[in-house]
């Protein structure tokens, strides 16, 4: 199933860990309605209206719904080559409103820091700001200052109270996503090393105002 005006937006498949079936698209085009869409894919899609803050719409090129195992996948952001970036959720969760909403916070985040004019994807040759292991920050970016100074060499913290939960360990961008999530959605915040990956993202205007707007949304 295919929805849409794809003269507008190129439908493009994700390329996942998992095994996953694409349900359906609905492609975002400004200023244009979306064509009908019922069940399960139009109740992510109401969700995604209601949290995905107003700010932020333009990089939002295309929704995909797939289906997985429940509390697998979730939710995932792509950029596609038509510029934008892709957001796929699973329809496993559709209960789970909360989840959802976690998932395109920290999706949300990696869409900010992760934009093709701060970041770039694989290993770069000479990156003149900080290489990680999913591609190049550009220096001073928000993302080069977060993993120089809790990821040096891309290596974190062998402790795990130095994190807000197992999955920012396990690479600098997701550690920064998890920690802008937690900080979005008001967990109880405990240690030192954390409290200063809070404070160097509320220090950063972009995310700032994205926090803002999150919690306005």
């Amino acid at each position: 199933m295919e929805l849409g005006d794809d003269t507008a937006r190129i439908v493009e498949q994700v390329t996942y860990r998992q095994d996953v079936d694409r349900v359906g698209d609905v492609i975002i085009t400004t200023g244009e309605p979306r064509d009908e869409i019922d069940g399960d894919l139009a109740a992510v899609s109401e969700i995604v209206d209601a949290t995905w803050p107003t700010s932020q719409r333009h990089e939002l090129a295309q929704l995909s719904a797939v289906r997985e195992e429940s509390r697998g996948l979730v939710g995932v952001v792509h950029p596609p080559a038509t510029g934008g970036w892709i957001l796929s959720l699973d329809l496993a969760d559709i209960d789970d409103r909360a989840l959802i909403e976690e998932t395109i916070v920290h999706e949300l985040s990696h869409v900010v820091t992760l934009d093709n004019g701060v970041f770039t994807f694989g290993e770069v040759e000479g990156c003149s700001g900080v290489q990680i292991s999913l591609g190049c920050a550009e220096a001073d970016s928000l993302l080069a200052r977060f993993a120089d100074r809790f990821w040096p060499c891309d290596l974190g913290s062998a402790f795990a109270d130095d994190y807000v939960n197992d999955y920012a360990s396990t690479a600098a961008h997701e550690d920064l996503a998890e920690t802008f999530t937690a900080w979005v959605l008001g967990r109880p915040i405990e240690g030192e090393v954390i409290e200063a990956k809070i404070e160097m993202l509320s220090a950063d205007a972009e995310m700032a105002e994205l926090a803002d707007a999150l919690l306005l949304a």
